[in-house]
């Protein structure tokens, strides 16, 4: 007798095959033996089992797409933030009580204020456009002005209301735009650029920072900003020290001329607005040469007289020879990326609006520059 055929059990089956005990196929919708049959096919059970190399390659498989198909990092970003912590705070720090603030507590606040992140990305991303690699200084400078726009655009309306809540980061956010401003703006920026009109917009944004301190000092002072108010102490070598010895004996000779020719005249004359403004400068001179306190010199935007603003407007000689003496105290006090050049630009740029006539009163200027620029 000769044996049955075995075969392979069918545990899900159709019905119609098993109430006909064949062996289904279980192929879908329709079995093999129903479509032949021509006989409608039923599955009690919604269980497809999925061949072994598909059970194992489909997590696989899910994972890895997930990976691909998630949303890109901001690489860009991420660089920024870390060429921050690295290299940027760096060029900002006095002493060490600052650079905790700008390394620790400047990122903590920006967490909750997104101004103040796009803020500290865009002057991040314009120090790598000054010092990054030249390959990639477009996109790097792209990035700056992208973020320096984003972060005046979302302070703007805050700037009209001044909290507790939120005055550190203007204060913070105030600062680097200042300083943006400087670097983004000046003669290394644009070489070419000769007009009174660029100067004065970096003042007013170094006047904005004086106005934000002005309505929130005390609240600034009881926070973790307040060593940002503080300028720390910076020995001077002994050349910058007569330097700028020489530099304040000029100024004030130049102060006492306008005291003179003021006489009795009121006090919005163009000659008492210089002597006020002069007078000013020469305190802040004082403050780098006898407490070795240089970055002092960064306030006078804030200090002076706002109708000595528009004399510069309006071109006015005495107040661009005081002017052309800022340049030098900048170039003799300040040594940053950000600022490189200022000192330079400011004499040239009186020299071209007042002309020949101007060259015997500059004729120091122009040595003290050339004798900095020997130096080094």
């Amino acid at each position: 007798m000769p044996l049955r055929r075995s075969h392979t059990k069918s545990h899900h089956g159709c019905v119609q095959c098993k109430q006909r005990r064949i062996k289904c196929d279980e192929s879908r919708p329709t079995c093999g033996p129903c479509q032949k049959k021509k006989v409608s096919c039923v599955f009690k059970s919604h269980f497809i089992q999925a061949p072994p190399h598909h059970r194992v390659e489909e997590p696989f498989i899910r994972a890895n797409s997930l990976v691909h198909e998630g949303p890109r990092l901001p690489l860009l970003e991420l660089e920024l933030l870390n060429h921050w912590h690295v290299a940027t705070v760096q060029t900002l720090i006095h002493e060490k009580s600052t650079d905790t603030v700008l390394r620790v507590f400047v990122p903590q606040e920006a967490l909750s204020h997104p101004f103040l992140m796009h803020s500290m990305l865009s002057l991040s991303a314009l120090h790598l456009g000054h010092h990054g690699s030249i390959e990639r200084r477009h996109q790097y400078i792209e990035a700056a002005m992208t973020h320096h726009n984003t972060s005046l655009s979302l302070c703007t309306p805050l700037l009209n209301n001044v909290t507790p809540e939120n005055c550190h980061a203007l204060f913070a956010f105030s600062c680097f735009v200042a300083t943006f401003a400087f670097a983004a703006y000046g003669p290394k920026a644009h070489p070419r650029a000769q007009s009174v009109s660029d100067v004065l917009e970096v003042f007013k944004l170094v006047r904005g920072v004086a106005s934000i301190v002005r309505q929130a000092r005390p609240w600034i002072e009881a926070g973790r900003m307040r060593d940002l108010l503080q300028v720390g102490r910076q020995p001077r070598d002994r050349p910058e020290m007569t330097q700028s010895q020489e530099l304040y004996t000029r100024l004030l000779s130049l102060h006492e001329r306008q005291r003179q020719d003021d006489g009795v005249a009121c006090y919005d004359s163009p000659s008492s607005v210089v002597a006020r403004s002069s007078w000013e400068l020469l305190n802040l001179l004082h403050l780098s040469t006898t407490l070795e306190n240089p970055a002092a010199i960064l306030r006078w935007p804030a200090l002076m007289d706002s109708m000595y603003l528009d004399l510069l407007q309006h071109e006015n000689g005495m107040a661009l020879l005081v002017l052309a003496h800022y340049g030098v105290a900048l170039d003799i006090m300040i040594e940053s990326w950000w600022m490189a050049g200022w000192g330079r630009f400011l004499v040239n740029l009186v020299l071209d609006r007042l002309g020949p006539q101007s060259e015997p009163e500059l004729a120091w200027a122009q040595e003290a520059l050339n004798r900095r620029d020997a130096e080094h």
